[in-house]
């Protein structure tokens, strides 16, 4: 589809599901360079708006502890004034209370390779970054950190151990070469899960984009109940919820469907695309370890 001068360009939509409780984070990105957080209920599909940040969140190294309560993420704000500094540098990975990004502990990282992590259990996380040395204004308060002395890569060691952890299957790696034209796919990467307390499978397809540098793919999402292949059209993110239910987002929509013997049944929870970026100041409760939203 082309682009016409006027058209609206869709939000971008990633969503981390909590996986011990009914709660979720949406990123938001657009216009670009803007990402709004928005905390999602899933038992009661009620979404609450959160902060924004002008710069890159890196979706796929972020994490939310077990409980939802805590996010880590990894960020990057690239400027004249955070080049030149050197305490908190351009990039770091950071813990706090979603949907609000107000940095409990901070680990500055001082470039784009790696960073980001995974909470292990609501009191132990995995930091991807060869030191866990914070920064002296924002220690970690009862955690465990664990450090990646072997840290590598970009997206995919949190990634990967973060999908395995959900419970998808790897079922076939991904192969892609670069050549003359860029980076192809020779063979697509595949993953399933198996809807929770049921037979139907969630299969997410990975293919290369063709750029001059690795790292971008496009994703495409397939349902398979029974005899049927089904593909989510126009899905850029899907999953099961905590409760069983297929949950996935397109065109800048939260949506869940339901499997109706030869079709899918979709139903909008929410539609992200009309909004903007605004300054929201976080609460007293966002700013503390213990505290409970009021």
């Amino acid at each position: 589809m082309t682009i016409q001068k006027g058209d609206a360009v869709s939000a971008r939509l990633y969503v981390l599901l909590a996986r011990e409780a009914p709660r979720a984070v949406v990123f938001r990105r657009g216009p670009s360079k803007w990402t709004e957080l928005i905390e999602w209920r899933t038992d009661t599909d009620t979404f609450c708006d959160g902060q924004w940040f002008h710069g890159r969140i890196y979706e796929r190294r972020c994490d939310l502890s077990p409980s939802g309560r805590f996010l880590i993420y990894f960020v990057s704000k690239i400027t004249s004034k955070t080049l030149a500094d050197s305490e908190y540098t351009y990039a770091w990975t950071a813990i706090s209370r979603p949907p609000f990004l107000t940095a409990l502990a901070l680990w500055p990282k001082g470039d784009c390779w790696h960073g980001g992590g995974l909470f292990r259990t609501e009191a132990e996380v995995w930091l991807n970054h060869r030191s866990s040395k914070p920064h002296p204004d924002h220690r970690p308060q009862r955690l465990k950190i664990i450090s990646n002395p072997k840290a590598s890569g970009e997206d995919y060691p949190v990634w990967y151990q973060r999908m395995t952890r959900s419970g998808w299957t790897r079922i076939q790696e991904g192969r892609y070469p670069p050549s003359s034209r860029g980076w192809r796919t020779e063979l697509e990467e595949i993953w399933e899960r198996t809807q929770p307390n049921g037979t139907t499978k969630l299969r997410s397809v990975l293919e290369a984009v063709n750029f001059k540098k690795p790292g971008g793919y496009v994703e495409s999402f397939w349902l398979m109940a029974g005899d049927h292949n089904f593909r989510i059209a126009g899905a850029d993110w899907a999953d099961w919820d905590q409760a069983g239910r297929l949950v996935f987002t397109r065109s800048g929509q939260v949506w869940t469907g339901r499997w109706m013997e030869d079709d899918l049944e979709c139903t909008l929870l929410i539609d992200l695309n009309d909004r903007r970026p605004s300054r929201l100041v976080s609460p007293r409760w966002a700013t503390s370890w213990t505290a409970e939203p009021e």
